[in-house]
């Protein structure tokens, strides 16, 4: 016999599960006995005990699967198809991707031998709570992505991460000072110091600043275009002309060291395979910019009584060089390429034309830099 069609209000709610319109609570009918069960007012916990229940008043349903032919796929198989097969094509960020990994190592080990369909809201709001606000919300971003690939594909029946909720992130971290950022400084490599530089005439992210190539300065212009936002904008195209203030910069970033980027160095020793991930073996990847700025802060002890949440880092630089800019009453929203109604579209599809925002890089950063 076909069961009857579940009424509109106990739609979308997993079998055994009912609303009592009445009351505005949920009751879970036993399937064994036909035993009612009060659930209370809270959808989430309710759905999330019912499909406890019936996976466990379902245990014969390995078996079943097995003779018919169907096993449940495992959630860390259907990962590294995720890894494989969905995301190459969004052609995400080195550093997008990098941090995905660190979630996906996560997720492997909260959820290792479980089967996709077996995972419950309680399991992801449990692994949500172990971690930090900003590290909660970035894997609870990422596992709705994850099951609403899954649920397409059959192998579960709805998206659990959906039913969690964001948490309230509280930026802890402070902004740089010059006095702090000048004394970083003065405790940096060579390299890093013309990061920084570079970092607050251009106030281009950490990835950016090192993409940037001596070949993107062609007449008269250095031309960059920013990774985070070059999909999504219409000023991810950035002309800077290069100005006096910009050139001293540049021409600092020139020594002995052969490499096609800016920023740049000499590695400690050459790893055969690091060299051959690497586009150049001079090139400084984003963890080591991020480690090196750390440990030049903790030599220059500038931000005594802070706490370490509270430490700016490399990012940070970006935001004192926009206040910078700001103070001197210049304009800083074409130097950060930050996207605009007014702008117009960079190209169509399939056209690969290119319209360049113009920026003039002119803040005097000699209070920092010392040149």
């Amino acid at each position: 016999m076909v069961p009857r069609p579940r009424n509109k209000s106990n739609r979308g709610l997993p079998p055994n599960l009912y609303l009592d319109d009445r009351r505005g609570t949920y009751r879970y009918r036993r399937p064994t006995d036909g035993k009612w069960f009060p659930f209370g007012p809270d959808r989430v916990k309710a759905v999330d005990a019912a499909k406890q229940l019936n996976l466990a008043f379902m245990q014969g349903a390995d078996l079943v699967g097995a003779v018919m032919g169907e096993s449940a796929e495992l959630f860390t198989t259907f990962l590294t198809h995720y890894e494989k097969k969905v995301l190459p094509p969004r052609e995400l960020s080195e550093g997008t991707l990098d941090l995905y990994a660190v979630h996906f190592r996560r997720f492997r080990k909260a959820f290792e031998g479980k089967a996709i369909d077996q995972i419950t809201i309680r399991m992801i709001a449990e692994l949500l709570d172990s971690v930090t606000p900003r590290t909660a919300n970035q894997c609870r971003a990422l596992l709705i992505d994850i099951f609403n690939h899954a649920a397409a594909k059959g192998l579960c029946p709805d998206n659990p991460a959906m039913s969690t909720i964001s948490r309230i992130e509280k930026k802890a971290r402070k902004r740089h000072t010059v006095e702090g950022l000048k004394a970083i400084r003065e405790k940096s490599p060579s390299w890093l110091q013309n990061a920084i530089d570079l970092a607050l005439i251009t106030a281009q992210r950490r990835t950016d600043i090192l993409s940037m190539k001596f070949e993107d300065v062609q007449d008269g212009y250095l031309y960059v275009v920013q990774q985070k936002t070059a999909k999504a904008s219409d000023m991810a195209w950035i002309r800077f002309r290069v100005t006096p203030e910009l050139q001293r910069v540049i021409s600092h970033c020139r020594d002995n060291i052969v490499s096609p980027f800016l920023i740049h160095r000499r590695p400690d020793r050459k790893k055969q395979k690091q060299a051959e991930t690497k586009e150049h073996w001079t090139k400084i990847e984003e963890r080591y910019l991020t480690r090196a700025f750390k440990e030049a802060r903790e030599a220059a002890d500038c931000y005594k009584g802070w706490k370490e949440e509270e430490m700016p880092g490399f990012h940070e630089v970006r935001a004192l060089s926009l206040h910078l800019y700001k103070k001197a009453g210049k304009d800083g929203q074409k130097i950060a390429g930050h996207a605009s109604e007014e702008m117009t579209k960079n190209y169509q599809k399939d056209h690969a034309e290119v319209v360049w925002s113009d920026a003039v890089p002119d803040l005097d950063i000699s209070e920092v830099s010392g040149r």
